[in-house]
């Protein structure tokens, strides 16, 4: 345990000669004892982008430790990053031969299968899986195998087998989890227009969810009103929810969002400082915030990022901001590298916010940076799994797409944009060559 904790401070400190040095001492050790530290060593290896290395040990770790289900997991998971999907299933297949009741790797394999099968193939191929698992895997994650089993099935535009697979979600689900069904059968119903079958489900989940994750259910409820064109209940409940939630920052951020959706950008505001009166270290809402001042200048939102950076100074999605304001090519602030700095900050202290490595993307093409920095950049985005953002979520249009697939999307997309607004970033870029210290002084943020 201690040489895991000091390979990970050595990959952290960057010193990853050290840290393989350290790996090395393990060629005496049993397998038995070393296999954890082992697969940290091909972990260490696939985020340095040695992905070659790092086959090597997972293949070695596969042969003589076939008996540990992480393993095999992770071996899936780096074939998978690496977006050989067929390799990747070879892999959660074999292991589900070896460790038949490893649930993990049933569901990388129903995904894989997903990602993999053709057309006419895949509804065959995952039905067959899934019953193959219900006979095998742990009877406590039956239910949740059905219920990927179901989002398969609706993803495919099959409803009633989606609808029966529920069923048997439900049937075979602990009584503390069965609001995660009927939540996630209304979000079926909602995509197929069952307004009604969606809201039945959803008060069904209310009434079995626990009081601490009751917020999320009425979140649910409440965009179901908005989707039904009933924006002003959906304000009703989620004032209610502000009551009897106040501590779920996410009730606070949806109100917001509502008034956003509205166009209704006075009440966002409103509702924005009322949210941080309540929760002023949440990076979410002073992120929204800023952008909401879009309307009334530059210097307003420099005003509260600055504010923002002294309650949430480690908040990703703050720092993603100010480099939004320094990426504008018709803002007086435009300065590449204010906005460099700033998304170093983002990727570092909030990796799983998607948005900072699509910036970090743009800023690279305008800097027409050299192929080895952006491919450093795809690697940390590909170790860090980014999982949320509204321009991530933009650029992932399916759920099957992995890191790499939705980077590719946002480079297409950046390509695009810089096209058609080449002339202004042009123009912005030359103008900070010639007059370097130009209205950019305010950006220059002290970190302590």
């Amino acid at each position: 345990a201690l040489m895991l904790k000091g390979i990970k401070h050595l990959e952290r400190m960057g010193e990853l000669r050290m840290a393989r040095s350290l790996l090395s001492q393990l060629y005496s050790v049993p397998i038995n004892q070393s296999w954890r530290t082992l697969l940290e060593g091909a972990l260490l290896e696939a985020r340095a982008g040695q992905t070659d290395t790092a086959r090597r040990i997972f293949k070695f770790l596969l042969q003589q430790a076939p008996w540990y289900g992480p393993v095999w997991h992770e071996a899936c998971r780096f074939e998978q990053r690496c977006n050989h999907m067929q390799e990747a299933l070879h892999v959660a297949e074999s292991g589900l031969v070896q460790l038949p009741r490893y649930g993990p790797l049933w569901f990388c394999a129903l995904r894989l299968h997903e990602c993999t099968a053709s057309k006419g193939d895949l509804l065959r191929a995952t039905r067959q899986l899934v019953e193959r698992g219900v006979r095998h895997i742990s009877k406590d994650l039956v239910w949740k195998l059905w219920f990927e089993s179901a989002q398969v099935e609706e993803r495919n535009g099959n409803l009633q087998r989606a609808r029966a697979a529920y069923v048997k979600s439900v049937a075979t689900c602990a009584a503390n989890l069965r609001w995660k069904v009927w939540l996630g059968g209304a979000r079926t119903e909602l995509c197929h227009s069952q307004f009604a079958v969606s809201q039945a489900l959803l008060e069904q989940a209310y009434k079995e969810s626990p009081p601490k994750t009751r917020a999320i259910v009425m979140l649910e409820q409440s965009r179901l009103h908005e989707l039904c064109g009933n924006a002003e209940q959906s304000r009703k409940l989620l004032r209610g929810a502000r009551k009897t939630n106040r501590q779920e920052w996410k009730v606070f951020l949806e109100s917001v969002l509502l008034e956003l959706r509205s166009q209704d950008m006075q009440r966002a505001l409103k509702e924005a400082h009322q949210a941080l009166k309540v929760h002023r270290g949440t990076g979410r809402l002073w992120a929204v915030l800023i952008q909401l001042e879009h309307a009334h200048g530059v210097r307003r939102q420099l005003g509260v990022f600055q504010q923002a950076l002294l309650e949430v100074p480690k908040s990703g999605e703050v720092w993603c901001e100010g480099a939004r304001i320094c990426l504008n090519p018709f803002s007086e602030c435009f300065n590449l590298k204010a906005a460099h700095n700033f998304l170093d900050f983002a990727i570092e202290f909030t990796p799983q916010y998607g948005d900072s490595f699509i910036e970090y993307l743009r800023l690279q093409m305008l800097m027409k940076a050299p192929e080895e920095e952006i491919e450093r950049l795809w690697q940390l985005c590909i170790n860090a799994e980014p999982n949320y953002g509204t321009l991530w979520f933009h650029c992932k249009s399916s759920v099957l797409l992995t890191t790499r697939q939705v980077m590719q999307g946002a480079t297409e997309l950046l390509q695009r944009e810089l096209r058609e607004y080449r002339r202004a970033s042009l123009l912005a870029t030359l103008f900070l060559s010639i007059v370097p210290h130009t209205s950019v002084r305010p950006l220059c943020v002290t970190w302590h």
